[in-house]
């Protein structure tokens, strides 16, 4: 599709947010004439594309419950057509977060989401054994088992949604990057793109790990610095051992010692989409000004993992689970790494930034929180949602943070 010279809304970024929101703002308008999505690469090459896809409610912060509420129940419209696998999830912890477990299951219960807290380290181990007779893991004293949550493949996600958006006259334009915005006043008159120039009424920004770059186009950089931080995950084989695709996902935080690990760890584990186990562990930290292209796997350094990484996430597979020996080289391994963009406080920006210039920066949370897209058209279209009053820019200047958890993870 050719750049237009003109159009209602600009959509910039073609991950889960930008072609969520859009297609929203073209079910509210009642037509997608006028709406366009831009994508530097092509729908879902950012964030969205090399996601997990883990579906989870495992949040301190009681706006995350409610958001994530609200994005299973579009999950659950057409589980197969998103490819939502709702087999739960367990967030399963040692006695240093135990009280933490207690305040979200509190939390659940007020948004009405279905979760059973566990307490005890006998009763864990009692409950994780119902769910994987080999359970071996020692040192937890709680558990949260979401019924609702589980985890989507990124792929049919993002496939039905592009199939939705063009289908709702929404145009999506791949291989155009912006790289500037033309300014009347405090709103933006055009944006600049690498195939022309477009006059627009409003710009969203969904750019995911590109949101450093986009913000610093509108001179934002004081007021919304980023931090980065690698994420590793991968898909595993040990020889003829696997998990059953019904198995839950599983958030295991532990203070055991393992191999390869820190004193404080964690890892999380689900099916895998052939016959092995998806696997991932803590994310290292980057350089604020940290290279995004290419982006992912495709990096030649930040898109790598390494054999260490590879031994200690096996290590603690083999330490959780009987049935995955000790051996690393019975294990086939197939790991990436990707650059993730983080606000502040690791929660997301979900507001105007400019006069007419909305931005969804998800920090990282992505498929969990697909009820972004519904809640900024309405926005955008004049109707202000009080659900997404906590993601406001002027909370870090007001010091109204989402509350910090003792997990090792940055993102929890």
């Amino acid at each position: 599709m050719d750049v237009p010279s003109s159009a209602s809304v600009v959509v910039v970024g073609a991950g889960v947010h930008g072609l969520s929101t859009a297609l929203h703002l073209a079910e509210l308008q009642g037509s997608g004439d006028g709406i366009f999505v831009l994508d530097k690469q092509r729908v879902g090459a950012g964030a969205s594309g090399v996601s997990g896809g883990i579906v989870r409610n495992f949040y301190l912060s009681a706006a995350m419950n409610e958001i994530v509420r609200r994005s299973v129940e579009i999950f659950e419209l057409d589980p197969s057509l998103f490819g939502f696998r709702q087999v739960g999830y367990v967030a399963v912890v040692p006695e240093a977060q135990a009280e933490e477990l207690e305040q979200i299951a509190a939390q659940h219960a007020d948004v009405g989401y279905v979760s059973k807290l566990v307490q005890g380290a006998e009763p864990v181990r009692a409950h994780m054994e119902s769910l994987f007779p080999d359970w071996q893991a020692r040192g937890s004293t709680a558990l949260l088992h979401e019924e609702r949550s589980g985890w989507a493949d990124p792929t049919a996600t993002l496939a039905a949604l592009e199939g939705m958006t063009r289908a709702a006259g929404v145009g999506i334009v791949e291989g155009v990057a912006v790289v500037g915005f033309q300014m009347s006043g405090s709103a933006v008159s055009a944006v600049e793109a690498s195939a022309g120039r477009i006059e627009c009424d409003v710009v969203v920004l969904a750019p995911g790990p590109w949101a450093r770059d986009i913000v610093r186009l509108l001179g934002l950089t004081d007021e919304l610095p980023f931090h980065y931080w690698q994420v590793r995950e991968g898909e595993y084989v040990y020889s003829s051992a696997a998990l059953d695709a019904r198995s839950p996902v599983v958030h295991l935080d532990a203070d055991e010692p393992v191999t390869g690990l820190p004193d404080s760890w964690g890892i999380y584990f689900r099916p895998g989409l052939a016959r092995g186990v998806a696997i991932g562990a803590l994310p290292l930290p980057l350089d604020a000004d940290c290279e995004l292209d290419p982006y992912g796997a495709s990096h030649p350094e930040l898109g790598l993992t390494t054999r260490e990484f590879d031994e200690s996430v096996t290590a603690a597979m083999s330490w959780a689970l009987g049935r995955f020996g000790h051996d690393f080289e019975r294990w086939t391994c197939s790991s990436h790494g990707a650059q993730t963009c983080f606000t502040p406080d690791s929660y997301p920006v979900v507001d105007f930034l400019r006069e007419n210039v909305y931005a969804v920066l998800d920090s990282n949370h992505g498929f969990k929180m697909l009820a972004l897209g519904k809640l900024a058209a309405a926005e955008i279209l004049g109707k202000p949602q009080p659900e997404l009053d906590t993601f406001r820019l002027a909370r870090f200047a007001s010091g109204a943070l989402h509350p910090s958890s003792s997990s090792p993870y940055p993102w929890t």
